[in-house]
């Protein structure tokens, strides 16, 4: 059952992504100043498929196809701008959308997870788990993986519904709820845990294969001992990387699971990296750009402080992040200037930005789904 204590951490995450700290309750957001473009970003097609509001969804890219759905219970299919199905769930939705080249996956109210067929939006199946979908469902060949509550996670086959196995732990008093992704690397599952964890788990069976700290809880109150793992964990090279709430972003030997670095770089909304360099967004949406084998700071850019911004996305020489008011921005990787900004509808963007084949895919939060390319 959803908690009092889930619900305004969840919207203090979603809606405000800053410090707890008095100063940054009382810091205005930064102004955007001009800028002089040196990329291209082009608006490719947008569309609308409703509200997104708060909940946990955003858009899932396979190939041509982009699949993104409503609070309401609408799932489209969309190429090109064009709607190519659209099917209703008869539950609302409160995570997705997951999808591979055979199903779509959301979550719904009261732990229902429902699977589509791609081609056609027709109900393939239809699963209710004890619990509350709180991410969401990352889906490919082999499995459909759902996080249930705050403790969680439970593969189910993706021809049926049916469950293959979970993983459970026990979890603090208190723990945020954001897009806390999971990620499959060949046969090993990766997720983060409230108390700043993150495991690695075996994709057949779900058995705990190691268990590293990206960051220990620090405080005297609950609240401020919060320091949740955010975002998607994320590999570069041989490094896997996460940063947490109130804490640290931490890269560690995806291998063996021993930390090579930390820092204490606090983030509400998470990571992205690439061969060389791992990018935050801090909880007062300052961007960082990191020496992915020692941690060092590369450079920063506070030029978007407290607009609210989601995590980064690497996106060829450039990284793109969103804000509070539906902008979309281009940072250069290598020293963090801005080399491009276009606005949506104006409202926030709250889901992280989508990789595509030819850029990247914003939901907004009034529904707006907007497909960049960049160049």
């Amino acid at each position: 059952m959803t908690s009092v204590r889930h619900v305004l951490l969840a919207a203090a995450v979603l809606l405000a992504g800053c410090s707890s700290s008095k100063v940054a309750e009382t810091e205005k957001p930064a102004p955007l100043t001009s800028i002089t473009a040196s990329a291209q970003l082009d608006l490719a097609w947008n569309t609308s498929v409703g509200k997104a509001k708060a909940a946990y969804l955003l858009p899932a890219v396979v190939g041509d196809a982009v699949f993104a759905a409503n609070t309401g219970g609408d799932l489209y299919r969309i190429e090109r701008g064009r709607s190519i199905w659209r099917t209703n769930a008869d539950v609302g939705l409160v995570a997705g959308v997951g999808a591979s080249k055979d199903i779509v996956v959301v979550g719904g109210l009261h732990g229902v997870v429902l699977g589509f067929e791609v081609d056609t939006g027709k109900l393939r199946w239809k699963t209710v788990l004890l619990g509350e979908i709180s991410v969401p469902p990352f889906v490919d060949a082999s499995t459909v993986l759902v996080r249930v509550g705050d403790s969680r996670i439970v593969s189910l086959d993706p021809a049926n519904g049916e469950t293959k196995w979970f993983y459970e732990r026990a979890t603090p008093p208190l723990s945020l709820r954001t897009f806390d992704e999971i990620r499959r690397v060949d046969n090993f599952i990766f997720s983060g845990f409230a108390g700043g964890k993150l495991v690695a788990l075996t994709a057949s069976a779900g058995q705990l294969a190691w268990e590293g700290s990206v960051s220990l809880p620090r405080g005297t109150t609950e609240l401020e001992r919060l320091s949740d793992v955010v975002g998607a964990p994320v590999l570069a090279g041989k490094m896997l990387c996460a940063g947490a709430y109130q804490g640290k972003v931490t890269c560690f030997d995806v291998t063996r699971g021993v930390a090579v670095w930390g820092r204490d770089i606090p983030t509400a909304v998470g990571i992205d990296a690439d061969n060389a360099r791992v990018f935050v967004t801090d909880e007062r949406s300052s961007i960082y750009a990191l020496d992915l084998a020692t941690g060092a700071t590369l450079w920063k850019q506070d030029g978007l402080r407290m607009r609210q911004v989601g995590r980064p996305l690497v996106v060829g020489d450039n990284i793109a992040v969103a804000d509070f008011e539906g902008w979309v921005h281009l940072l250069d990787k290598k020293d963090g200037h801005f080399t491009a900004r276009v606005k949506t509808d104006g409202s926030p963007i709250l889901a992280p930005l989508i990789r595509s084949d030819e850029g990247f895919v914003a939901q907004t939060t009034d529904g707006g789904v907007f497909a960049f390319r960049t160049r």
